[in-house]
């Protein structure tokens, strides 16, 4: 973990961004932290002969699971829209329920519907505006745009137990405000943020314990990019302007240069536009900060006024160790993509809900809202209900993807292959589990310098046959890992698929790790 942040590339140019801990890996035996050890990058494999493949969430066939029905997310029909733009999916212990939070008619209010299983929604009324389930109050000459609400499980005070930061456009300019609530249902404004774009947002790194902004911003020659700032106090005073040169130190008051797109996003021939970063969320999920680049693809928003068509924006993941650099899909395979497909549902203008994802069983879901373009206005018209009523920004509704649990990426062979762990410092965790799906798997446990510790040769271990997203590895006279500070593992794998591996206090495999925006299987932001 970096002791300090600061720039260090250089925002106008494409290059891929540097990520030190992959560059240049630590000698020193690697602590642990609780988790599961996620397979996507090379920070735990000192060697590996199996290939790394990346693979995409899949729609759920019943999609969308909301679409705009009342009048407020109708909009007489110019701009509907009942979905996420960020905003948030949660699920929230206390009541045992999922919490969307969603942008209710284009740059109109902010709503909540509840669910007892995600898939169904129910619109409480809140009493807030009439009977509606909007969460705060229609402001004369306020239009809201962006959003983002938190779920913070251990706040100090049982107010702030949900946070919010929203974007106003108003008569005189535009800002960030922050909010808090005790339960996702009353909310409080508390004070303005510092300076920022449109679609900012935020998130908890609980491996820093920091909240994290992550500030829209324009790097000179790239286009909508990210800046970074880290404060122990969410409510904090409103920070200063954002430092975009390379080299910038940044603390709790000044942001600087965080994330772009570079040369490997892929140009699409279709729009002749060069890829942007509209959007950087992030959550806590297992032993690592997972991170979702929306990757804008075009056109540009004059040209889509004129289309009457939504800006393509898919979702990318990524991938952060340290809290501030982030490693990518080499091949900048999305997770999801937009169909890009007229009169589909999610024809374009992807946006991840705040949260990211929640665990479901053995099943990651990413919720998201997806716009179609689909309004009464005529490509080009502009309607009454908003300054930014145009066709483009029509036709939201919300939906979500699900993946296999740690399934974002997996070591991969089609016939025997090894991986070979670096030195790793397990802790006080004696049991070893996997993430696979393999015609076999063995385990064997080495020193520091390479030797097999008696008793977890390969020849003792036992073999895992089949599919399962939480095996326990076995060795002929031990169920549990060897009695040493520090150790390297050789993973030997017939004809499959691993896609993590962990080490757990308990037996049943619980992992100590973050569960992103939660899980209906756990009581706590934790695999505990």
């Amino acid at each position: 973990m970096p002791e300090t942040s600061h720039c260090d590339f250089e925002p106008s140019r494409r290059e891929p961004l540097p990520v030190p801990y992959l560059s240049t890996p630590p000698t020193a035996p690697i602590v642990l932290r609780p988790g599961r050890q996620l397979f996507v990058d090379d920070a735990l494999i000192e060697f590996s002969s199996c290939s790394r493949r990346w693979h995409q969430a899949q729609p759920y066939a019943g999609n969308p699971v909301l679409k705009p029905e009342t009048p407020h997310e109708l909009c007489g029909g110019e701009c509907p829209v009942a979905a996420p733009f960020s905003d948030g999916v949660w699920y929230d212990p206390q009541d045992g329920l999922y919490k969307l939070f969603y942008h209710a008619g284009w740059f109109h209010g902010t709503a909540l519907a509840t669910s007892s299983d995600g898939i169904h929604w129910q619109r409480p009324e809140l009493g807030v505006v009439g009977n509606s389930n909007l969460l705060l109050p229609i402001r004369d000459n306020y239009e809201r745009d962006g959003a983002l609400v938190w779920l913070d499980q251990h706040a100090k005070n049982a107010d702030e137990r949900w946070k919010m930061f929203i974007y106003n456009r108003y008569q005189n300019g535009a800002g960030g405000e922050l909010l808090a609530s005790p339960d996702g249902y009353r909310w409080q404004y508390r004070c303005p943020c510092g300076p920022c774009g449109d679609n900012s947002s935020f998130y908890y790194d609980p491996f820093q314990q920091r909240w994290i902004f992550s500030i829209r911003v324009g790097f000179p020659g790239t286009g909508r990019a990210r800046a970074y700032l880290a404060r122990e106090d969410f409510f904090a005073p409103p920070w200063h302007d954002v430092r975009l040169d390379q080299g910038a130190g940044g603390d709790d008051m000044t942001p600087i240069a965080w994330a772009r797109c570079d040369q490997h996003d892929h140009f699409e021939e279709a729009t002749q536009f060069q890829p942007q970063l509209y959007d950087l969320n992030a959550t806590p999920y297992e032993s690592v900060m997972l991170g979702l680049f929306a990757v804008f693809h075009g056109p540009e928003n004059n040209h889509c006024e004129i289309l009457g068509c939504p800006k393509r924006i898919d979702l990318h993941p990524a991938f952060s160790r340290d809290g501030f650099h982030w490693s990518r899909c080499e091949s900048r395979q999305p997770l999801l993509a937009c169909s890009r497909q007229r009169g589909r549902w999610d024809r374009g203008y992807l946006h991840a809900a705040g949260g990211c994802c929640l665990v479901y069983k053995d099943k990651i879901r990413l919720y998201y809202g997806a716009w179609s373009g689909q309004s009464t206005l005529a490509p080009g018209q502009k309607g009454s209900s908003s300054r930014a009523a145009f066709a483009m920004y029509a036709g939201a509704a919300t939906g979500f993807a699900e993946l296999r649990r740690d399934g974002f990426a997996s070591m991969h062979t089609d016939s025997e292959a090894l991986i070979h762990t670096r030195c790793l410092v397990p802790g006080d965790r004696p049991y070893l589990f996997v993430n696979d799906a393999a015609e076999a798997l063995r385990v064997e446990v080495l020193d520091e310098n390479n030797r097999v510790i008696p008793g977890y040769a390969i020849a003792d271990a036992l073999p895992f046959r089949g599919d399962s997203c939480a095996t326990p590895i076995h060795w002929r006279e031990h169920q549990t890992m060897p009695s040493l500070p520090h150790c390297k593992l050789r993973l030997t794998i017939e004809s499959g698929d691993i896609y993590s591996f962990w080490f757990s206090e308990y037996s049943d495999g619980r992992s100590g790790g973050y569960l992103a925006a939660g899980s209906p299987d756990y009581n706590s932001d934790r695999d505990n």
